[in-house]
């Protein structure tokens, strides 16, 4: 009885396996197909030089992607530029003046303004000794941005004072790629 019992379950399972066989070869023909009749509108075949060139809608859009970052890569090299600064929000002619004299207490001396940068400096970055890390055109205020982009301030000296809507800066630009 067990071994008749045994045939039986053996004999559902074997069926139960080959109905899904059966489904899943039924449905990957009827998807081969449906690739198939939808090839011709995703897939064309260009001949170059003798050779046949399968292309579809992505491989163009990969291919424009990778042109235009080579293109990027030489053209589109974005200015630099890695700077400290010491902000001070009051904008009055004393503080302006009392900066003047800052700018040419420190001269070229990075640790200098590194020093005072973290003992004077309003900003969140004093606790780097003013390090702003590097930035590129058009991060900053507009005033600020544009002493640290001209091709005229010298880096590795005390630029400023440089007035924006936060307050008077004094800038240090370490490096830059313009």
């Amino acid at each position: 009885m067990r071994s008749k019992t045994r045939t039986l379950w053996l004999s559902v399972i074997a069926f139960l396996v080959l109905v899904t066989v059966h489904a899943t070869i039924d449905d990957e023909s009827e998807m081969q197909q449906a690739r198939a009749r939808a090839k011709p509108w995703l897939m064309r075949t260009l001949t170059v030089g003798g050779v046949n060139l399968h292309v579809s809608p992505a491989s163009i859009i990969t291919l424009l992607l990778f042109l235009l970052q080579i293109v990027y890569s030489f053209v589109g090299q974005r200015q630099w530029c890695e700077a400290s600064h010491i902000l001070i929000k009051d904008t009055s002619p004393k503080t302006k003046k009392a900066m003047d004299a800052m700018v040419k207490d420190i001269g070229s001396n990075a640790r200098k303004f590194g020093d005072i940068a973290a003992k004077y400096s309003q900003c969140p970055s004093k606790v780097k000794n003013g390090d702003l890390g590097r930035f590129y055109q058009r991060d900053m205020a507009p005033p600020f941005d544009k002493v640290c982009f001209d091709s005229n301030s010298k880096t590795g000296i005390t630029l400023g004072p440089i007035q924006t809507q936060f307050g008077y800066h004094l800038i240090y630009i370490r490096q830059r790629q313009l």
